[in-house]
């Protein structure tokens, strides 16, 4: 059974097919998991991640942009513009490496206008993915599309593993650098990591261009040539190989309520509000309270748990609607607590104590996780639809995660509610 299975795949075009699936969100999720490291130095502060928030859903104009060309213009290249944004996406990546810490001073307040103008264009290849990278794989035999999704999957894992064994160095300390004759006065120092940043671009940098290469190595190698099939003239599924069973089915005999329906989108666009909107934008004040190390671990694990928790769909086949309610509850109350957390900041309950560094990653890692089954178990129910569920389901996404950037983007920059904190703080109020 192996040797036949095997026989029906060419193992060459499973690895360029796995890396080419690595560029899609490698450059955004390399660029996150450097928060712990970048929110020390950037003149934005704590209030990093929701500007990254905010550029990333501005980086869904890609999407918007292709739909209207492909409508618009009969000799549309789907291979050539994949080209031109792993290209451009690499490139970007190369150059925040020598330019992610410059700043520009817009009406008077400093921003770090080259890390976020250069995040966007890396969004902008994520965002554009789901409508180009992975409809592009339809040219391939159905066999080729888990290893291009494993590939996707590997672009939120590896940089978190790159990020763990670069570390922060540890929790930042408090130096007296006062001068004779002087007031008190005191700095707040940051241990240095494994590894620059910039060290750390170069390599994610590298990921997007093997990604690039890989695609022209589909393009181009004969044995990856011979594995494309023949597309029908219209079809509304992917290509199956005769030789496998399909990966899934449209029935016509699919059936939902209407109110299990339209429960199910909502459940979808209060998940992504959070996940995707509030909790990524206020992260920073409800983790740096407990120190550098915990705030690290948080990013990269909780990066790792999303991805995992989709996983459980190669085993939970037919999520039940009670199932997904039961995490969807226990999924707030954590949001909540999470939200709380950041409020409380600069001092959180259980700060400077092991037991509150714990929990804090706990909370978020069970969160991350918990948004990416209640996701995934979603887009299960809906894909047998034969009408418009998973577009719904995008468009819920998309409603959800924008109304949750926006809204979190003012409460932090307009607001006091969220506030930083120094281990400088205690000593410089006595």
């Amino acid at each position: 059974m192996l040797t036949q299975k095997l026989n029906n795949r060419k193992i060459l075009v499973d690895i360029l097919a796995l890396l080419f699936g690595i560029g899609a969100w490698v450059g955004v999720n390399g660029i996150y998991v450097q928060l712990p490291l970048l929110v020390n130095s950037a003149p934005e502060g704590w209030n990093l991640p929701a500007y990254m928030v905010m550029i990333v859903q501005f980086a869904n104009l890609g999407p918007i942009l292709y739909t209207i060309y492909v409508k618009y213009v009969t000799y549309a290249k789907d291979q050539c513009i994949i080209y031109g944004l792993l290209g451009i996406g690499s490139i970007s990546i190369y150059i925040l490496s020598s330019v992610y810490n410059k700043t520009s001073v817009i009406f008077g307040n400093k921003y770090s206008t080259a890390l976020l103008s250069l995040m966007f264009i890396a969004s902008f290849v994520g965002c554009t993915s789901p409508v180009l990278f992975t409809p592009y794989m339809r040219n391939y035999k159905e066999i080729y599309l888990v290893s291009y999704l494993v590939g996707e999957g590997l672009s939120g894992f590896i940089p978190s593993i790159v990020a763990l064994i670069q570390g922060v160095g540890g929790n930042p300390e408090c130096v007296n650098v006062t001068k004779l004759g002087s007031e008190f006065k005191f700095e707040t120092r940051y241990p240095d990591p494994r590894f620059s940043s910039r060290t750390f671009f170069i390599f994610i940098g590298s990921l997007l261009l093997l990604s690039f290469l890989s695609f022209v190595g589909l393009n181009n190698i004969n044995v990856a040539k011979k594995e494309k099939v023949k597309l029908p003239a219209s079809t509304e599924t992917l290509p199956t190989d005769m030789d496998n069973p399909p990966s899934y089915k449209t029935t016509s005999g699919w059936s939902m309520t209407n109110q299990k329906y339209a429960f199910l989108l909502i459940m979808m666009a209060v998940t992504c509000l959070l996940g995707n909107g509030i909790l990524p934008s206020i992260q920073s004040y409800s983790c740096l309270p407990y120190g550098n190390i915990s705030y690290h671990l948080t990013v990269t694990l909780a990066s790792m748990a999303g991805p995992l928790a989709m996983c459980t769909g190669f085993f939970i086949k037919n999520p039940k609607v009670s199932l997904l309610s039961g995490v969807m509850s226990i999924n707030l109350v954590l949001s909540v607590i999470v939200f709380y957390l950041a409020v409380q900041s600069p001092t959180p309950p259980l700060q400077n104590s092991w037991f509150g560094e714990f929990l804090v990653v706990l909370l978020w890692i069970l969160v991350s996780g918990f948004n990416g089954f209640i996701k995934m178990g979603i887009t299960t129910l809906f894909r047998p639809d034969p009408g418009r569920g998973l577009y719904y389901t995008g468009v819920a996404t998309q409603i959800g995660s924008l109304i949750g950037a926006m809204t979190t983007f003012i409460l932090v920059n307009y607001t006091k509610i969220f506030q930083t904190y120094s281990p400088c703080t205690a000593l410089i109020d006595h």
